[in-house]
């Protein structure tokens, strides 16, 4: 059992979280989708890639069942530790992508690695999971929207955000292609990037 209690220190509104270091600290794409959690959150969650488990532990504040998963099987103790100090119900596992699942969700919440990575740019450990999307940064992200369809509720959304530095229109084409009406929420301008906020829905 990992303790996580020394942790550095991250603060999102009312909630406090420890975030160890070989996990994906939350910034400003995860504070960005965190922002619209709650205005999708309903029923039955997902939050994949979970992370320090930040967007779980937000969508379980809005009364929702959250299972949150993550390939990092360190992720998953986290968040499993950031749930319970913040008082939340959520649930954590370990899974990649969807391999592990076969519920129906009314959400799905996804933050993916989206930072193009080239040979030799990758670093050790899991944590290199949670931004390595590959030579173009769609790797993960094009596997994640092939499948999430299939675990959506009738009346189901993904929420998900997407980087120009791998394709902001392309991810909206790829949702639409599967039959989904998709809409940009929000977009953020950085230094070198610009975010963007969509939604799903079926």
């Amino acid at each position: 059992m990992t303790d996580f209690s020394n942790c550095k220190r991250v603060f999102y509104e009312d909630f406090e979280l420890r975030v160890h270091e070989d996990v994906y600290e939350p910034a400003e794409d995860s504070f960005a989708l965190a922002k619209h959690v709650p205005a999708f959150a309903k029923g039955n969650v997902l939050d994949m890639g979970t992370g320090s488990g930040l967007l779980a532990i937000v969508a379980s504040n809005e009364g929702t069942t959250v299972l949150g998963v993550d390939v990092n099987p360190l992720a998953v103790e986290n968040a499993r530790f950031n749930s319970e100090l913040n008082g939340s119900g959520c649930k954590f596992s370990e899974s990649n992508l969807f391999t592990e699942l076969e519920s129906k969700f009314d959400l799905i919440i996804f933050n993916p690695p989206y930072l193009p990575t080239g040979a030799g740019e990758a670093v050790p450990g899991h944590i290199n999971k949670a931004w390595d999307g590959g030579s173009d940064g769609r790797e993960v992200i094009d596997r994640f929207l092939a499948d999430a369809p299939d675990f959506l509720s009738p009346t189901g959304a993904i929420l998900t955000l997407a980087s120009s530095l791998s394709g902001i229109k392309e991810t909206v084409e790829a949702l639409s292609k599967e039959g989904l009406k998709t809409e940009v929420l929000e977009e953020v301008s950085m230094f070198q990037e610009k975010l963007a906020v969509i939604v799903a829905r079926k």
